[in-house]
């Protein structure tokens, strides 16, 4: 390979080639704009990616992914709650609707990681369960969130019930999209897409 290389005649530009392209660019400076949300998201570019990767395929990978870091993300806030509430709480009335809910996250963590889980050992089978499973968990936040806004008559815990409730839909929403895009593929084209 090296004596090929080196008996590779050298290629010559045209003559100028370097002027031409320097004529190309720009003789004024870009302006340097802050960065702002409005700038972002009014972007028709942010709006295309969004589409794409709404439209795209989910491997087998990615889906299990999604799935493992729902359940973490529930294992950490549960474990938080079972720690702090316990330190917070000391003497002080408790609503039971907040005693439940260390319980209702570090169950919600464990049935999504075992939907991981099955998802990155069975692939396809696991689907249907997986399916299953997301249906499920909206359903158990949406009730979730009722039984704490009805329970509890202080406005800030009405509040924040109903905000967990609803980012927990948007999770399991979006969970369910990743399950609706899943396709199959073979190991090889899993990782040339990692």
């Amino acid at each position: 390979l090296i004596q090929i290389m080196e008996n590779v005649p050298p290629k010559h530009t045209s003559e100028g080639f370097t002027a031409r392209i320097m004529a190309r660019l720009s003789e004024r400076k870009p302006n340097v704009r802050r960065f702002s949300l409005r700038q972002l998201f009014g972007t028709p570019d942010f709006a295309t990616y969004m589409a794409i990767d709404f439209r795209s395929s989910v491997t087998k990978m990615e889906c299990a992914f999604y799935f493992l870091m729902t359940g973490f993300f529930y294992l950490v806030l549960g474990s938080i709650m079972m720690f702090g509430l316990q330190q917070l709480t000391t003497g002080l009335p408790v609503v039971s609707w907040l005693k439940i809910q260390t319980v209702f996250y570090l169950l919600a963590a464990l049935c999504l990681m075992a939907l991981g889980a099955s998802l990155y050992i069975a692939g396809a089978v696991a689907i249907r369960v997986a399916r299953i499973g997301t249906v499920l968990y909206a359903v158990l936040v949406i009730l979730n969130g009722l039984t704490g806004a009805i329970s509890t008559h202080v406005p800030a815990a009405i509040f924040f019930s109903t905000t967990f409730a609803a980012g927990g839909v948007i999770m399991a929403a979006l969970l369910g999209i990743a399950v609706d895009h899943y396709a199959p593929e073979s190991i090889s084209s899993q990782e040339v897409r990692g």
